[in-house]
């Protein structure tokens, strides 16, 4: 989460040693994004871009840093299903849409012990971007 994101790129640049692969917005979040992929891993920075979402309430609460750790999962439904099932909760509003159609579940983050985690089940290969 950064409050910049023309500067944290350029940052986040530098220490990577190449270019976002891309820079997104979406406005129906409130977030602008820039994509990098380094392996496996994919390291998203979000700049909240309305002042009253949830979004940048969470960066004026525990400001820039880490924001949220994301799994990649076969069916988001069926895994969140199964979680509830074993008696961790899920946090409201269910699946939503996030980068590039991919389905995303977020767990509640009292179960986490203060982590924000979510679920992802992309929208085709992510190996292939």
């Amino acid at each position: 989460m950064v409050r910049d994101l023309e500067r944290a790129t350029e940052r986040y640049r530098l220490i990577l040693g190449q270019e976002p692969l891309e820079r997104e917005s979406l406005p129906e979040r409130g977030v602008d994004l820039a994509r990098f992929r380094v392996g496996e891993i994919w390291i998203i920075l979000v700049q909240p871009t309305q002042e009253d979402s949830p979004v940048m309430d969470f960066l004026n609460e525990h400001g820039e840093g880490f924001f949220h750790i994301a799994y990649q999962v076969d069916d988001v439904e069926t895994t969140g299903r199964s979680l509830e099932d074993a008696g961790i909760r899920l946090a409201g509003g269910g699946t939503r849409r996030g980068v590039e159609g991919w389905k995303l579940l977020d767990l509640d983050m009292a179960e986490t012990l203060g982590a924000m985690i979510q679920l992802v089940e992309p929208e085709g290969d992510l190996t292939q971007t």
